[in-house]
């Protein structure tokens, strides 16, 4: 066999091996995102489940909104807001007088619904 063809036989057999390995790299970078994802939406749920009572009753919540990554509750009296159980919650989270800011992300606005949902603001 001539030296060309076993050159480009073996430049061709480094090539398909880098394709695989490189689909490999994207399928499992995929997978380990839909999980991320998977794990975020969770703790979105049972977030929203668990604050739901920290605000110091229904009637204390004024308003719940969501801006880009953001979920703001306002509240009528802030001293009846439980702030320890909910850092305890959730870390990413603001208090800002009579407004309650939760840094969500992307599930910012799956977030607001289901806060609204249980404490009985939906709109």
């Amino acid at each position: 066999m001539e030296p060309y063809v076993i050159a480009l036989i073996v430049v061709f057999s480094i090539l398909g091996a880098l394709l695989i390995a490189l689909g490999i790299a994207i399928l499992v970078r995929h997978l380990v995102r839909k999980k991320q994802d998977q794990i975020v939406e969770e703790k979105v749920k049972t977030s929203a489940k668990e604050l739901s009572d920290k605000f110091g009753g229904r009637d204390n919540i004024v308003e719940i909104t969501q801006r880009g990554s953001r979920v703001i509750v306002s509240v009528r009296e802030p001293l009846k807001v439980h702030k320890d159980e909910i850092t305890a919650t959730l870390d990413s989270v603001m208090f800002m007088d009579k407004k309650i800011v939760f840094v969500i992300g992307t599930k910012s606005e799956q977030f607001k619904k289901l806060l609204e949902e249980n404490v009985g603001k939906a709109k």
